[in-house]
């Protein structure tokens, strides 16, 4: 018999707090870079329930133009141009949330 792992508590968030946290920043870079997906080996990301905001930042990154930046590089803040494209990509179905 294989351990099945529980099902993570699910709670709304803004938009915005889903693009600026770090598993989807990570998702993103990843995905940018042309790395394989490791959130698999990631305990943490699958205990805190992350790996969904992982997987969206990946789906992001592939479907967003590519000079977008998610981060803005002389402030170090969210471009919010990103942000609106990613609620645009959610409303739209694009991104299945």
């Amino acid at each position: 018999m294989t351990d099945v792992r529980p099902q993570a508590e699910t709670f709304q968030a803004p938009l915005d707090e889903i693009v600026w946290n770090t598993a989807f920043r990570r998702g993103f870079a990843e995905a940018r870079s042309g790395r394989h997906p490791h959130h698999y080996d990631d305990e943490v990301m699958f205990q805190d329930g992350l790996a969904w905001v992982y997987e969206w930042g990946r789906q992001f990154a592939i479907l967003a133009p590519p000079d977008l930046p998610l981060v803005l590089p002389d402030e170090g803040a969210l471009n919010p141009k990103a942000v609106e494209l990613f609620r645009e990509m959610v409303m739209q179905g694009e991104i299945c949330t």
